[in-house]
């Protein structure tokens, strides 16, 4: 397999990571989610949104992006950053794993590992020491692949997204360091 490398993103990232981000959710989300919101999806809108987050990085807590490239090409990314939802900060969770995304290619091959363990020491060098996140309850592979790096369930929800619910369920780490 060739070698991967990671780096922080830089703003001329944002399209290959659009463009992951929407292949990414086909081939993860194809049985888990309507086939209408997979369709309505957009590598260009996509794009714009990590254009918007990629430029926002200044704050200390801001979010961070991270890239893995294989043989020139964004194959997986990662973003972290202050925690958005105001119950975990209730519950001790500083930080916040806000995506990560990995080509099926890719996956079991030490990317997504690799990914997280930089979005933790980022974190942690931010003061962040715990973070959470968010998973849809059907991802029975991210929900493993979670469980193996030490994530345990710490709440579920359902969210509404037009005429889809969707069950949730949030993996906490008290503990980056551990």
């Amino acid at each position: 397999m060739p070698m991967v490398e990671y780096r922080l993103a830089a703003a001329d990232d944002a399209a290959a990571i659009g463009a992951l981000h929407v292949t990414s959710w086909h081939e993860t989300y194809t049985r888990l989610l309507p086939q209408e919101m997979l369709a309505s999806l957009s590598a260009d809108s996509r794009a714009a949104m990590w254009t918007t987050v990629l430029g926002a990085t200044a704050r200390p807590d801001g979010t961070r992006v991270y890239v893995a490239e294989s043989e020139g090409e964004i194959v997986g990314f990662g973003a972290c950053g202050g925690q958005r939802d105001g119950a975990m900060r209730e519950r001790g969770y500083a930080g916040e794993f806000g995506a990560i995304y990995i080509l099926r290619s890719q996956q079991g091959a030490g990317v997504g590992r690799a990914l997280m363990s930089l979005m933790a020491r980022d974190l942690e060098d931010r003061s962040m020491p715990s973070a959470s996140l968010w998973v849809l309850f059907g991802n029975a592979g991210a929900r493993g692949f979670y469980e193996g790096l030490g994530g345990t369930i710490i709440t579920e929800r359902e969210v509404a997204d037009g005429d889809t619910t969707l069950h949730e369920v949030a993996y906490g780490w008290p503990d980056l360091g551990v």
